[in-house]
């Protein structure tokens, strides 16, 4: 091929080359404009009882519409919110501020934008609580009433609205008088068994709204109770019907524990002490607070229960029933509870149940709407054949809990196969769970929980952390929880605590090498995980929040865990503070 040939051939394929840029070109700018509208992220801040939504504007959008929405409750296949539509609004740009919004409530926005000619897809915020600080601190029910209980303090409190979901069912309001108020609470009366109810609060009789709001509770009412059917024709005693005296050291006396049958039910008086020692148990036994708007009955344990040799017990039940130590009760000269001013990691030193070398089986163990207090451990086993099939805590507050661990299984292989903490209110604890042993595979069950103040703080080594499961391959499950930081040691060391502060050092919350652990919707506050040398124990998948414990809860360095911190999402941590 000469050379004008070969020049020929280049100059045609550099036109081509560039025919097609120009042509690709052409062909860009002939595409058009994008069909939709960038959709606006926007992000909700809730100040007083206002929901401010601020979003980075869209270029070319002209309007914002804006739909708010209220969370109703909770799905309870999902664990997802539902809700209901509340208002909208729209406007021109950045932000728009949602006003006079009810008090205690959750929101959720729906944003879009467009223009003349075009539309976004919706975006979906994550709910924002608006919540009121509150006097109002407990709802306790019955079958037929309520009563309502407040702190000193803030608004005064002249009615309540109560209000039910069931249809035809009407809001009625419940007038507080001055004496009622000042003794700090007030009951309410023909309600309907089995039914829940939610309880607001007001400050003025005559106006009612956001302006007057004091505060709400709900709670549900109780079935009636048939002990027949649940005990057995008679295999119960009532120790209501008994004088205080009577009652008060009737759990003390040998000839009891000997006339116990089995299933026997034993119903106690509400707001009374029971002292509890001798306490043997060899068959099924329940122990209850009959129906009551007192505070429940408490047993002050004197020493440990132990359970008899060789006897498999079906189930023991305590239905809320408070369970203290003897030390517990105590109340020191400056007004101190026994948790607030101890130091000693062992709280006392006492067990609720402590079985050594038995060989016996528990195949049930509840411990249902209790306030335990002040122990060194809840339940114990000590040998290869101490026996706990399944141990559940339901909606109980767990709180002072020594060295040895809500429950332990010593490091001996006694057969627990299922412990269960739902809807609990656990604080100030040195462990929760030591099991480096069992028999068989065990799996811990940590449910719709809220802990402050636990495990203990220390930076010697890694022997106290909130699950002490070592080598062992136990099945950890935490779903809706929330973990405040560690209980504060003198000098970080783990030895002298100090109760209801949180541990400048961080937290150490498992040493397993073998579990497998679970997670699911659960949060943690701001601390850090503790090093010891060059490693750090923490549990994976929890959702860290950009704030410490005194922004999540109304007080708690008081007991006070009320939510008041926005998490974005709902039902989580224990019901009692949602």
């Amino acid at each position: 091929m000469n050379m004008k040939i070969r020049k020929y051939i280049a100059i045609m394929f550099l036109a081509l080359t560039a025919s097609y840029t120009f042509t690709a070109c052409n062909d860009d700018e002939t595409l058009g404009e994008a069909p939709r509208l960038f959709r606006p992220v926007a992000s909700l801040e809730t100040q007083s009882n206002t929901v401010v939504v601020t979003w980075d504007n869209i270029k070319g959008a002209t309007n914002y519409d804006l739909k708010l929405y209220r969370v109703t409750g909770t799905d309870k296949t999902t664990g997802e919110s539902i809700y209901e539509f509340y208002t909208e609004a729209s406007c021109e740009s950045s932000p728009y501020t949602f006003k006079d919004l009810n008090w205690d409530e959750k929101y959720m926005v729906k944003i879009s934008c467009n223009s003349a000619s075009k539309e976004s897809e919706v975006y979906t915020t994550t709910d924002a609580s608006i919540n009121y600080i509150s006097k109002i601190t407990s709802s306790k029910s019955i079958d037929n009433a309520t009563r309502i209980s407040w702190d000193e303090g803030g608004a005064i409190i002249k009615v309540i609205k109560v209000t039910t979901d069931v249809e035809g069912v009407e809001p009625r309001f419940v007038p507080v008088s001055e004496s009622e108020y000042e003794s700090g609470y007030v009951d309410i009366y023909d309600l309907t068994p089995e039914t829940q109810y939610t309880f607001y609060a007001y400050s003025d009789e005559e106006i009612q709204n956001n302006d007057t709001y004091a505060g709400k509770i709900s709670g549900k009412t109780s079935i009636a109770a048939n002990y027949d059917e649940m005990f057995g024709a008679g295999n119960w005693i009532d120790l209501r019907n008994h004088s205080d005296e009577e009652a008060e050291s009737y759990l003390t006396n040998s000839q009891f524990w000997k006339e116990t049958t089995e299933n026997m039910g034993v119903i106690l008086k509400g707001g009374l002490d029971y002292k509890m020692s001798g306490a043997s148990f060899d068959k099924s036994i329940t122990f209850m607070t009959g129906p009551t708007l007192e505070s429940n009955a408490r047993i002050v344990l004197q020493n440990a229960i132990g359970i008899g040799k060789g006897v498999t017990i079906d189930k023991i039940q305590f239905i809320n029933v408070d369970i203290y130590s003897k030390s517990a009760i105590d109340i020191d000269e400056n007004g101190k509870t026994f948790v607030e001013y101890n130091t000693a990691k062992g709280f006392g030193g006492l067990q609720i149940i402590n079985v050594n070398g038995s060989g016996s089986t528990v195949n049930k163990l509840l411990f249902q709407g209790c306030r335990l207090e002040g122990y060194r451990g809840i339940v114990r086993g000590q040998a290869d054949s101490d026996n706990f099939i399944n141990v559940t805590f339901d909606g109980c507050t767990i709180n002072g809990i020594g060295d040895q661990g809500v429950v332990t299984s010593t490091n001996k292989k006694g057969d627990w196969k299922t412990v269960t903490f739902n809807n609990c209110t656990i604080t100030n604890i040195v462990i929760l769970c030591d099991f480096r042993s069992s028999a068989s595979e065990l799996t811990i069950d940590i449910t719709n929980c809220t802990f402050c103040y636990a495990p203990i703080e220390t930076t010697v080594n890694a022997n106290a952390p909130l699950f002490r499961l070592s080598k062992n391959a136990v099945k950890l499950n935490i779903n809706k929880t929330l973990f405040g930081p560690s209980m504060a040691s003198d000098k970080n060391a783990g030895e002298v605590v100090m109760t209801y502060t949180a541990g400048a050092k961080g937290s150490i919350f498992t040493d397993a090498s073998a579990a497998q652990i679970n997670v699911a919707l659960s949060f943690k506050t701001n601390f850090t995980w503790t090093a010891i040398g060059d490693k750090t124990y923490p549990i994976d998948g929890l959702l860290e929040l950009s704030f410490d414990e005194n922004t999540l809860w109304q007080g708690p360095e008081k007991g006070d865990y009320k939510i008041i911190g926005n998490i974005g999402e709902s039902g989580i941590g224990a019901s009692k503070w949602q």
